[in-house]
C-alpha cells in the first residue's frame, strides 16, 4: 500500500465526519467538541506514523471542510427563518396556542433587537422553523411579556424573573410547552449566553422597559 493512502483515508474520514456531525442534528458546542476530538486524534496518529507533510495536508483539507460545513449550516439556518411583522407574529402565537399538543413555543429577543419565535411541533409546522420580527415600533420585551401573560397567566412569577434577567443585561429565552390541548401550559426561562439585551439604538423607546434597562 503506497504511503499517500494514509493521509488520503484520514482526510476522507474527517470530511465524512464533518458531514455526519452537521446533518446529525448535534448542537454547535457538541459539534465543535466532536470534530476537535476527531481532528486531534487523526492528526496525532498521522504525526506518529508518517512524515510531517501528512499532518499538514490533512490539516488543510480539514480546515476547508470545516469552513464548508459552517457555511452550509449557516445557509440551512437562514432557509428556516421567515421574517414577519408584528401582526403576523401575533397570529403565529395564536395558532400555536390553539394547536393540539404536543406543542412547544420559544420566544427570545436577540442582541440585534429582532424577536425570534420558534414554534409548532406538528407535521404541518415542523419544529425548528423560526420566525423573526425585525426591530420596529413595538417593544420586543413587551411582546415577550405578553406571551408570558397569555400562556401562563398575568401573575406568573416568570414575569418578574424575566425582568430581573433583563436588568442584568441577559435576554432569556422564554420556552412554553404542553403535552396536549387538555393540559395547561408550563414555562421556563432558558439561558442563552449569546442573547444579550440589544443596545438602545437597536430597540424602540418603551416606558416600561427603558427605566429597567437604564435608558434615560
Amino acid at each position: 500500500m503506497p504511503d499517500w493512502i494514509h493521509p488520503l483515508l484520514a482526510a476522507a474520514f474527517l470530511v465524512l465526519s464533518y458531514r455526519l456531525v452537521r446533518t446529525g442534528g448535534a448542537g454547535l458546542r457538541v459539534a465543535v467538541f466532536l470534530m476537535a476530538l476527531l481532528n486531534a486524534g487523526t492528526l496525532w496518529l498521522l504525526a506518529a506514523t508518517g512524515p510531517a507533510w501528512f499532518v499538514v495536508a490533512v490539516a488543510l483539507v480539514s480546515l476547508v471542510a470545516a469552513v464548508h460545513s459552517l457555511l452550509a449550516a449557516t445557509r440551512a439556518l437562514a432557509a428556516r427563518i421567515q421574517r414577519v411583522d408584528a401582526e403576523a407574529f401575533r397570529d403565529l402565537v395564536r395558532q400555536a396556542a390553539s394547536a393540539p399538543g404536543p406543542q412547544v413555543v420559544g420566544v427570545c429577543v436577540m442582541f440585534s433587537g429582532a424577536l425570534a419565535l420558534t414554534a409548532f411541533a406538528d407535521d404541518a409546522h415542523p419544529e425548528g422553523r423560526q420566525f423573526h420580527l425585525v426591530p420596529g415600533t413595538d417593544c420586543p420585551f413587551c411582546l415577550v411579556e405578553d406571551q408570558i401573560r397569555e400562556f401562563l397567566g398575568p401573575a406568573d412569577p416568570l414575569l418578574g424573573a424575566y425582568r430581573t434577567h433583563l436588568a442584568e443585561g441577559s435576554s432569556r429565552h422564554l420556552l412554553v410547552k404542553r403535552r396536549s390541548e387538555r393540559e395547561p401550559w408550563t414555562g421556563r426561562l432558558r439561558d442563552r449566553v449569546y442573547y444579550r439585551v440589544p443596545a438602545p439604538a437597536r430597540r424602540p423607546p418603551c416606558a416600561v422597559h427603558d427605566p429597567l434597562l437604564g435608558r434615560p
